[in-house]
């Protein structure tokens, strides 16, 4: 993928350098008291660097909100893992099968005799 970003890059590079060489007039920009005087595509390019800052400045605030909101849903993510492991585990220890072993009760029943039937 990185490929790609820098093939783009490099034709973004060539189009630019190509149309600085082809836009190569004078022009003045006023704003306020300002005045400056430069080539047209060099305006144009600083004008469009100008705007690329001002549009990630806009999206810098929603981007950064999602971030943390990523981050926290990853550890809420990772504790409710945990707690679905330890569950799992206390399934598995009360499904295991219970040794058979002799009860005090059925011992006991033994040892005394059964009531007789009153009639």
């Amino acid at each position: 993928m990185a490929t790609v970003y820098l093939i783009f890059a490099l034709v973004i590079a060539v189009i630019a350098v190509i149309f600085a060489l082809q836009n190569t007039i004078t022009v003045t920009i006023s704003f306020l008291a300002w005045e400056v005087t430069g080539s047209l595509s060099l305006v144009l390019l600083v004008t469009l660097a100008i705007g690329v800052v001002i549009g990630l400045l806009v999206l810098s605030p929603s981007a950064i909100k999602n971030s943390l909101a990523a981050s926290s849903h990853r550890k809420r993510v990772g504790a409710l893992e945990k707690e679905l492991d330890e569950h799992k585990s206390r399934v598995a220890g009360l499904e295991k099968p219970m040794p058979v072993t002799p009860s005090s009760e059925s011992s006991k029943s033994s040892a005394t005799p059964p009531p007789a039937d009153k009639q």
